[in-house]
């Protein structure tokens, strides 16, 4: 696993963190999230969008929103496959900051964050 990027947004005072790994397969992807998951245990929420090759080399797609009221995961994976990326997997880390964003809200900055990875 190979991190090709990282960037920190904050957002009335929630810390949002991406990261952009290349995965080459669900385990690499798998193990990846663990990784972050234990590095940020404190984080309120890990969403988190993959597209890699399975064992028989068809390209999959899997995505979570890890309970936040949005769709931003599952529109990027629509990207993702719109644009044959594969091999790629993006996670955004959430630290609550005490203020409610609002479901709207919350949703256009995951996904701004998120779409960064179409860029690389």
């Amino acid at each position: 696993m190979k991190k090709l990027l990282e960037k920190e947004y904050v957002e009335k005072r929630s810390r949002f963190l991406l990261f952009v790994y290349e995965v080459d397969g669900e385990e690499d992807f798998l193990k990846t999230f663990d990784c972050l998951a234990k590095e940020h245990g404190k984080a309120r929420h890990i969403l988190r969008c993959a597209r890699y090759r399975n064992r028989y080399g068809v390209p999959e797609t899997t995505f979570s929103e890890d309970r936040e009221p949005v769709n931003a995961m599952h529109r990027l994976a629509q990207l993702f496959e719109r644009k044959s990326i594969v091999g790629h997997a993006v996670f955004v880390v959430r630290y609550f900051g005490g203020t409610k964003l609002g479901a709207s809200h919350l949703d256009h900055v995951y996904f701004s964050l998120a779409s960064l990875a179409l860029t690389l």
